[in-house]
């Protein structure tokens, strides 16, 4: 197969690409023109002869069924078929889900044409296309089968290959096909994939897939025809589903399942239009979809975001990394192509990832240096080049971002990179380069990817499930009322026994019986006027009387019976809805504390580490590249003055402040200047800044030297960098225990499985909540721990997190955030007790049998709406335990009991 296919490149690659370019253009504007056409509900049949007419479909369940089948056989055909390899690593037999539609078409008319598009785009979708190409591509998803379309047009009424003349029909719409679609597809991937490849490759290998599907359409479609036209599901052959109608004038042309038509029977339109069952199924369906689209498409694009936002700062990050260890070895080696290895070594050492690239370009993008796995010369390299000339004048500010896509032909593909480029300056050489860092999309989108696979493959079942659900739904609720149709016929031809049946829908079986009460009415009343010819008028005066009442009673309760249905369906929608939102507002309002506390906890030490890294950033800069020049200068009377005041500084950096009263910097001033030490003041300020507040015969003799004003700014420059690293430290420390808080607490054991109950160390969980709340409890509120056991309860420790987090919140808001709160966790037989007790005034009386009640709650509006404790309750019931409370005006101590884990006892 390998050889067939390059044998097919081969020759239209020997057809010159304009003439492909301007082919592809005609089979996009024929195929658009037909798709109006078809979509249209226009045919070329009339009757027996190729005539424009219309087609007049009757929408029932029937089609709705036409419509399933269709969707569920292209998705299946489509899975079967890309796992088909035909040429390992370039081709699939993804084209068997064409002979679906084939299939579909002929076997299903018009309801499958419209299921096409929508069943395309989802396995394209589920196979992994980027939903940017099913964008561009969408007007093929209309276009392809409408070329399928021309089969059903052909042969669409008799699919009966035993026929040679359908052979022959056949024959034709294959040729077309061939013709018409790979180019069709050439053009509209060449947006993506550039003409010469679009035609010269992907062209030919749909030439190649379609070639098979078509040699096997004959006779899967032989196969299967006996069996659709025996379960009664070819479109051709069903009683009215179907009527070909002139447009010029209304006449029925021609009618489904009807042997013998008179051509001058005008249009019946009994039949026409949509079916209360389909009327049912139709906005159901379409909501679910809608739904499940919004929340598909709001879910991915968070997700591409928030990897566009990570790739962003990975870049920077990255690049000012490069950055600093060229500037370090620029300081060390004098310049930063010294050592050309030491470079390619730097660079190998700081690929943050095996997709990156990084490479070093002169101001005239020639090549400096890159990782060792990149040539000197790549498609990827030239590409570089390429889009950085496009943007000579936007590239040369100190930092770009560059986006472009690299093309193969073999194996096909098309990779679309993310650069960042940084103009570095030599200063040596008073020049600069160009620093690149690159990362592919499917570096930070593959999971999107995934995403978007595994999001089709839902929103498709949640599709199928619907029209499922949409197909019981109508059963349910149209049978019955299909059955008082029949009822009623066969009552006005005076057939009083016909049973109506029963319905599980309480207005529906009212309105059977009422129909059953009617009937017996009726009869009794013929009866009756059988019984007197003399009486016959004034009785069926009576009689229509009667029937007028019953049949209006009949469509009013009708009415009242649909308006019920509807009243009740939209007040259990706004329960289940309200439901939801009260229980998200309660869970939302504890994870905003959360927020709240740990945002003021981790700002306090992030601002103290930037400030201490921007003093750091000036000092370095200004400062500390003049140190090795001073050093050098220095005796060796002068370096062990320089050691002395430097150890004084540094022993300083963890010490308390060394700033002096007014009087007392006045006093030593005046001291200074009395031995006639030059820069008396600046003097000061530096042995104040390095923390030297009592001077011995030793810093007098220092500073009394020449040169000692040099010396001691030296020494406050290296020690303001190590206090400026201390304080960075002490920050750091801080920080990281809240982290730590929090990543335990938001930890779940990923041995649980599906079932949620672990081993759950009461203790822990407490001291991480209540770390989390620090920002709340510092200040005023005292906290008094006892653990008086180490035993593990059996739990779901998220949602006994949120009983921990809601008791303590409320103990808090009771103590006004300020008062004592004492948890205590000990063993009683076999459960743990926890018990929280605040400080508070204590809940009344009157409402402590109203505490655990849902919406019952005592807290300022905003503050909480009455679900926190039902909500813990729920929670500890569900584990097998108990929660109780006492209460005083000295405060309220809420006991929670939950069974331990017994010996011997495993998860």
């Amino acid at each position: 197969m390998a050889e067939t296919l390059i044998w097919l490149e081969f020759i239209i690659s020997k057809i010159p690409l304009p003439i492909l370019e301007v082919w592809g253009r005609f089979a996009f504007l024929l195929g658009s023109l037909l798709t109006l056409f078809a979509y249209s509900g226009f045919t070329f049949r009339n009757g027996k002869h190729f005539r424009i007419s219309r087609e007049v479909w009757t929408w029932n369940l029937k089609s709705f069924y036409f419509f399933l089948i269709t969707f569920v056989s292209i998705f299946a055909t489509g899975y079967i078929g890309s796992s088909v390899v035909l040429i390992p690593g370039a081709q699939t037999l993804e084209s068997l889900k064409d002979l679906s539609v084939f299939l579909c078409l002929n076997f299903f008319g018009y309801p499958a044409l419209i299921a096409v598009p929508f069943a395309y785009g989802l396995s394209d979708l589920i196979e992994g296309v980027p939903p940017d190409f099913l964008w561009d591509w969408l007007p093929g998803y209309f276009i392809n089968p409408t070329l399928f379309w021309i089969s059903y047009q052909m042969i669409g009424k008799s699919p009966n290959f035993r026929n040679v003349r359908v052979w022959a029909y056949y024959l034709i719409f294959v040729v077309l096909f061939l013709v018409l679609e790979p180019f069709l597809w050439g053009y509209l991937c060449s947006k993506q994939f550039g003409s010469e490849i679009s035609y010269h490759t992907i062209s030919s290998a749909l030439v190649f897939t379609t070639s098979l599907t078509w040699i096997f359409a004959p006779f899967v479609t032989a196969f299967l025809f006996p069996i659709v036209r025996k379960i009664g599901y070819f479109w051709a052959e069903i009683p009215s589903q179907v009527k070909e109608v002139s447009i010029t004038e209304p006449r029925l042309v021609w009618n489904s399942a009807s042997a013998n038509l008179d051509p001058s029977d005008q249009i019946n339109e009994d039949r026409t239009g949509i079916s209360l069952q389909l009327f049912i199924v139709a906005p159901f369906v379409c909501l679910v979809l809608l739904l499940v689209g919004i929340t598909s498409y709001v879910t991915l694009k968070n997700a591409e975001n928030s990897a566009y936002q990570m790739v962003e700062i990975l870049h920077k990050q990255w690049s000012k990394n490069i950055r600093l260890q060229l500037s370090e070895l620029e300081i060390r080696e004098g310049s930063i192509f010294f050592d050309k290895v030491m470079v390619q070594e730097l660079l190998d050492a700081s690929v943050v990832n095996a997709q990156g690239r990084v490479f070093l370009l002169d101001s005239q993008l020639g090549f400096l240096a890159s990782v060792s796995k990149e040539p000197q010369s790549s498609l990827l390299l030239e590409t570089l080049r390429v889009e950085m000339k496009k943007q000579s004048t936007d590239i040369r500010y100190t930092e770009s971002k560059l986006s472009f896509s690299v093309v193969t032909k073999k194996p096909l593909s098309r990779e679309t990179w993310n650069a960042n480029i940084s103009w570095v300056e030599d200063s040596k050489h008073r020049s600069g380069f160009y620093l690149v860092t690159l990362f592919p999309n499917s570096f930070y989108l593959s999971g999107v990817y995934t995403g978007n696979s595994e999001s089709a493959m839902v929103f498709a079942w949640a599709i199928l499930l619907s029209l499922i659900l949409a197909v019981l739904l109508a059963e349910l609720v149209t049978r019955p009322i299909l059955r008082f149709s029949s009822a009623s016929k066969s009552l006005a031809k005076g057939d009083w026994d016909i049973p109506v049946g029963e319905s599980m829908i309480a207005e529906l079986r009212g309105l059977s019986d009422a129909f059953r009460f009617m009937s017996r009415e009726l009869k009794s009343s013929f009866e009756r006027v059988s019984a007197s010819q003399r009486m016959v008028m004034e009785t069926n005066a009576n009689l229509e009387k009667i029937v007028n009442e019953r049949t209006n009673a009949l469509v009013e309760s009708n009415r009242n019976l649909r308006d019920t249905i509807e009243t009740k369906e939209r007040i259990l929608l706004d329960l289940h809805n309200t439901q939801n939102q009260l229980l998200l507002s309660e869970k939302l309002a504890a994870l905003g504390q959360f927020a709240a506390g740990i945002t003021h906890e981790l700002n306090t030490p992030l601002g103290a580490i930037s400030s201490s890294v921007r003093a750091m950033s000036e000092i370095l800069k200004k400062d500390v590249i003049k140190l090795p020049e001073f050093l050098e200068s220095l005796n060796h009377e002068s370096l062990e003055d320089f050691k002395t005041l430097l150890l004084l500084s540094v022993n300083f950096g963890d010490r308390s402040s060394g700033l002096m009263s007014r009087a007392e910097k006045k006093e030593r001033l005046a001291l200074l200047r009395e031995k006639n030490i030059e820069f008396p003041d600046e003097i000061l300020d530096h042995l104040t800044s390095i923390g030297v507040t009592n001077w011995d015969s030793q810093i007098y003799t220092i500073i009394e030297k020449p040169g000692a004003n040099v010396l001691l700014q030296n020494v406050v420059t290296l020690g303001s960098l190590y206090r400026l690293v201390y304080v960075v430290q002490s920050a750091t420390e801080k920080a990281s225990h809240v982290v730590n808080a929090l990543k335990h607490y938001l930890y779940t054991d990923q041995s649980v499985g599906d079932s949620n109950a672990q081993k759950v160390n009461i203790p822990t969980e407490l001291d991480s909540i209540l770390t989390l709340y620090q920002a709340k409890i510092k200040k005023d509120v005292e906290i008094i721990k006892n653990y008086f056991t180490s035993d593990s309860c059996l739990a779901d420790r998220d949602k006994l997190n949120q009983v921990w987090i809601n008791l303590i919140n409320n103990a808090l808001q009771a103590m006004d955030f300020k008062g004592k709160i004492k948890i205590s966790v000990t063993t009683e037989e076999e459960f743990i007790l926890t018990s929280i007790k605040d400080s508070g005034k204590g809940i009344l009386p009157e409402i402590q049998d109203k505490v655990f009640l849902p919406f019952f709650t005592t807290k300022k509006h905003g503050e909480g709406i009455g679900l926190g404790l039902d909500i813990c309750k729920q929670i500890v019931e569900k584990m097998n335990g108990k929660i109780d409370f006492i209460s005083d005006p000295t405060g309220t101590e809420f006991r929670v009991y939950i069974p331990k884990v017994l010996e011997g006892e495993t998860v």
